[in-house]
């Protein structure tokens, strides 16, 4: 039988809850209004794209400027060819003038006649690849794919309105059925409306894993970090998008974090030393074949401060947290430190990580998920 030996910690920290009243959503519709899902997600319209090119004044630049001008026509777009503004640079950027979006992108052409933006470079041979750029680009705006980017092709601006939209707090202890009820049970906030990509679809409307826990305690904590938790107990996740102002959808996809879906909270604006002290402080410890489960319960019994896990990936990945065990010889560690430890020997993740709202707690998954936690949302902030 496996025991877990002395873990004491002189400080304590005072969790706050906050209150609030939770919406009702019905089936495949969010609070901010009726949406029926189709069967099969439709295609992003395309955006207008504004082409520039940035051209010197010599010779050279316009015999290059004719030629690619019969380059971009043989694949569908027309350029404007131009000397650059004082200071100009080239750029791809979001443009939205009385509702309506396009994008811009504004082109280099260096002196050997390729075209340069961003980190890309094109020839006149590179047509097929330019016309991807392009096409990718029209789709989707200055972003990207949402697939690829951190911040799913929204402003810093829309981002930021969607974290307050999604930083209400959750009152009640979330039953886990199925993906669906559970989130309408969450209640998404006005303008905020709930898709499913169609791969995603039947795990939506599936049962509760076993790998799951029945219900999670998540009341004070955010909508947003609430929904990216909850769906990490069945594979899932969600990637939001810029529908207007003030008006959002989040698409429900398999996946984790290194599938780029919204993370289960974020980096903390300030230093974990600053918001966390009782996390780096040593404290004593003799651990000797202790599941990491129990472990971890001792550790945010202690420190006041509640741990969630990634159930579905760690399942997936064979880390049982109930069966897995660590040993440590009598040490004084902090709990930083000794959770490092095991996610070390272990292949596991802990993050301290704060929901839309600031509010605190610690995050269990895979260390391949922990990474790309860390590679894609880290350099985010929030302004709560």
């Amino acid at each position: 039988m496996s025991r877990l030996v002395h873990l004491t910690c002189g400080i304590l920290l005072a969790a706050c809850w906050f209150n609030t009243a939770t919406d009702a959503c019905a089936q495949g519709i969010s609070s901010g209004g009726a949406k029926k899902n189709n069967s099969q997600d439709p295609e992003k319209p395309k955006l207008d794209l504004e082409l520039d090119v940035l051209i010197q004044t010599g010779p050279s630049y316009r015999i290059k400027a004719q030629e690619w001008g019969r380059a971009f026509q043989d694949v569908g777009y027309t350029p404007q060819f131009r000397q650059p503004k004082p200071g100009e640079a080239t750029r791809i950027e979001n443009v939205e003038i009385d509702g309506k979006r396009s994008v811009r992108v504004v082109c280099g052409m260096s002196v050997d006649g390729s075209l340069s933006v961003r980190d890309r470079k094109f020839t006149i041979a590179d047509g097929k690849e330019l016309k991807a750029f392009l096409d990718e680009v029209s789709q989707f705006g200055a972003g990207g794919p949402p697939e690829k980017d951190a911040k799913w092709g929204m402003t810093d601006e829309q981002l930021q309105d969607l974290l307050r939209l999604l930083s209400d707090p959750i009152t009640t202890e979330i039953s886990l059925e199925s993906p669906l009820v559970t989130i309408e049970s969450i209640g998404l906030p006005e303008g905020v409306r709930m898709k499913f990509k169609e791969s995603a679809r039947e795990s939506a409307l599936g049962r509760r894993p076993k790998s799951a826990p029945e219900s999670l305690n998540l009341m004070g904590y955010s909508k947003g970090t609430a929904i990216a938790i909850v769906l990490a107990q069945y594979g899932l996740g969600f990637r939001p998008e810029y529908v207007a102002a003030k008006n959002y959808e989040i698409e429900i996809d398999l996946g984790g974090e290194s599938n780029n879906l919204w993370p289960a909270g974020w980096k903390a604006q300030e230093s974990t030393s600053v918001i966390f002290p009782a996390y780096m402080k040593a404290i004593p410890v003799d651990v000797e074949e202790a599941e990491v489960a129990a472990l971890l319960k001792v550790i945010s019994d202690r420190l006041k401060v509640p741990f969630y896990r990634a159930s579905h990936v760690l399942a997936s990945e064979g880390k049982d947290l109930e069966v897995l065990t660590y040993t440590r010889k009598s040490d004084k560690v902090s709990p930083s430190k000794l959770l490092t430890a095991i996610g070390d020997k272990l292949q596991l993740g802990f993050d301290v990580r704060v929901d839309e709202s600031g509010k605190i707690f610690v995050w269990a998954t895979t260390a391949e998920e922990s990474a790309a936690f860390r590679s894609r949302f880290a350099h985010i902030r929030q302004k709560y």
